[in-house]
């Protein structure tokens, strides 16, 4: 076995010693999980290692493991083989790096087929599930059995891990929408091949799934954002249903005005005002979901000009922010928390409310409106009634009922058609894989104090620099929680366009390195932040890398996934 190790320390060196000890693993592996569970035909690993950066690396084979116990004998084979595996949930976190590792020639371990609903606590509020487990999934579960809990989701794709976005420590729009904070009770397979079960002293405890800190040191934060374990269950707790909810939108008309805005919100989500996780986008970010690129208007240079950005406010009444957001509770709270709002809000932009018979009318507007023909009978009425619903253009009207989902918890694939925004191709009806359809995005997602001077210093920090790289900017504010906010940058980019991949790589890199100096770390990482991450924080440096050093001599499981694999 030494002459495999010495060419397996470097597995992306695709020498035919490599080859041969890869096939060897291979034969391995399908006596393991099975032959149609471990693909290593090239059009499989190119499919595999699509991406929506704008580069990527190509895997050496992908496996698909169904068992916690297939998972531990994966695992244990890598270490054998000196084979380094990188594990994804579903792999769909476009944006950040897909089913990508840090280098070539790893091995991609997609736990979708570890799907199973294990338990589902109505009493208690909380669910037990396998990393496989989708956000449409779940929430189909609980409306089938009709069970009264919530699951809180993102805005990307319905196929997207619920415990795969609350390991990476993801947002969504509830009062519950700080998914790591909403996980209770791990199990984990750890680089060595044992089976972890978190929570304390007592690995049979009643209160697994229901008290996170257990006794004892608290180690579920180890197995987040990082590579010392693959969780392969998890305990998630559930929003019970309100009695009553309100969907509210918030329009700023002024950048100057933005300051006093984010000050406002940090005051409403101290008092309990706001519970839920706002999300304010920027005006090209919402340009984004409402169509194609307009190529056309750029005058010869790389982006959109301000004049340019201030036609398309004009045309489709776009405001410089927009902002989404949810009140939950009893009618009488509703009512007394939509005063406040009102109070707080109306002198800084425009404010709106929308109830489910609200939601109806402007979901049956939009579809009465999509099925007629231009210039027919049915058309000229729909423009007469468009008044009554909402002054807001058709394509955004249309928007409306499909947030109103998101903040009950329901998946759906509207906003992630955003990522299509500069590719050749429009996004099919269903189904949306924007890695795989060759589409440009990344994101970065820097954090700040909530308070209009940070996000004032913060949007004069990286504002210059998508300029310098010819790059319109792209940015979102949500709510972590009442003291924080993050701002979501978006890099959208053409991936058929070489010269503008070279450009959005560089722009990526410099905003990177500009929020870590100016004080604004980001809440995750995407794939291309991780190679310098914690680069001058010597001592929690080299904390982790002796926590990882102990609990993973061998260095297989995700190298340099925001923890050096050595010390």
């Amino acid at each position: 076995m030494s002459s495999q190790r010495a060419t397996l320390e470097n597995p992306d060196e695709t020498t035919a010693a490599g080859d041969t000890v890869r096939k060897a693993l291979y034969e391995k592996l399908v006596a393991l999980v099975g032959e149609g569970h471990v693909l290593m035909q090239e059009d499989d690993r190119q499919k595999h290692s699509k991406t929506t950066l704008p580069y990527s690396k190509a895997c050496a084979l992908i496996l698909y493991p169904s068992t916690a116990l297939e998972v531990q004998g994966i695992i244990k084979l890598a270490n054998e083989y000196r084979w380094p595996v990188w594990p994804f949930s579903r792999g769909n976190n476009w944006g950040y790096g897909t089913k990508n590792a840090l280098k070539e020639n790893a091995i991609i371990l997609v736990l979708e087929r570890m799907n199973r609903i294990i338990e589902v606590n109505e009493s208690l509020a909380y669910a037990v599930i396998e990393p496989g487990v989708s956000q449409k999934q779940l929430n189909d579960y609980l409306k089938e059995n009709k069970i009264n809990l919530w699951l809180d989701c993102t805005d990307s794709t319905p196929n997207g891990s619920i415990l795969g976005n609350a390991i990476e420590r993801g947002y969504g729009y509830t009062p519950y929408g700080d998914h790591f904070g909403h996980l209770c009770g791990l199990e984990v397979v750890l680089p060595n091949g044992g089976l972890l079960k978190t929570g304390g002293e007592h690995s049979s405890a009643k209160t697994w799934n229901t008290h996170k800190w257990g006794s004892g040191p608290y180690v579920e934060g180890l197995f987040s954002q990082s590579n010392l374990g693959v969780v392969v269950k998890g305990g998630v707790w559930l929003m019970p249903k309100p009695e009553d909810f309100r969907l509210f939108t918030f329009e700023v008309r002024s950048d100057d005005r933005l300051p006093e805005v984010i000050n406002a919100l940090r005051e409403l989500s101290l008092a309990g005002t706001i519970q839920c996780h706002t999300h304010m986008v920027n005006d090209f970010q919402m340009l984004s979901l409402l169509g194609p690129y307009p190529y056309d208007k750029r005058d010869g240079k790389t982006h959109l000009s301000d004049a340019a950005l201030g036609e398309f406010r004009k045309k489709f009444r776009i405001p410089r922010w927009s902002l989404v957001g949810g009140l939950y509770g009893a009618p009488d709270v509703l009512k007394m928390n939509r005063k406040k709002l009102k109070k707080r809000l109306c002198g800084l932009g425009d404010i709106d409310f929308f109830d489910d018979k609200k939601i109806s009318a402007a979901k049956k507007f939009a579809d009465f409106h999509a099925k007629s023909k231009e210039g027919s009978v049915s058309r000229i009425v729909a423009s007469l009634l468009k008044p009554f619903i909402s002054l807001k253009p058709i394509k955004l009207i249309q928007l409306i009922p499909d947030i109103h989902d998101i903040l009950k918890g329901v998946p759906n694939e509207s906003i992630l058609a955003s990522a299509y925004f500069k590719s050749s191709s429009r996004p099919p009806e269903s189904n949306l894989n924007p890695a795989e359809d060759g589409c440009g995005i990344m994101w970065l997602a820097p954090t700040l104090p909530a308070t209009g001077e940070a996000a004032e210093e913060l949007l004069k920090l990286v504002k210059p620099i998508y300029e310098s790289h010819g790059f319109e900017f792209s940015g979102c504010f949500t709510i972590i929680n009442p003291r924080t906010f993050f701002l979501l940058m978006g890099i959208f980019f053409d991936q058929k366009d070489h010269e503008e991949k070279a450009r959005a790589l560089n722009l990526y890199h410099e905003l990177n390195r500009a929020v870590k100096s100016g004080g604004f770390p980001q809440y995750r990482l995407g794939l291309p932040a991780m190679e310098n991450f914690m680069e001058n924080e010597n001592e929690i440096h080299d904390l982790l890398a002796r926590i990882k050093k102990a609990a993973d001599p061998n260095g297989i499981l995700a190298p340099g996934r925001y923890i050096a694999s050595t010390a």
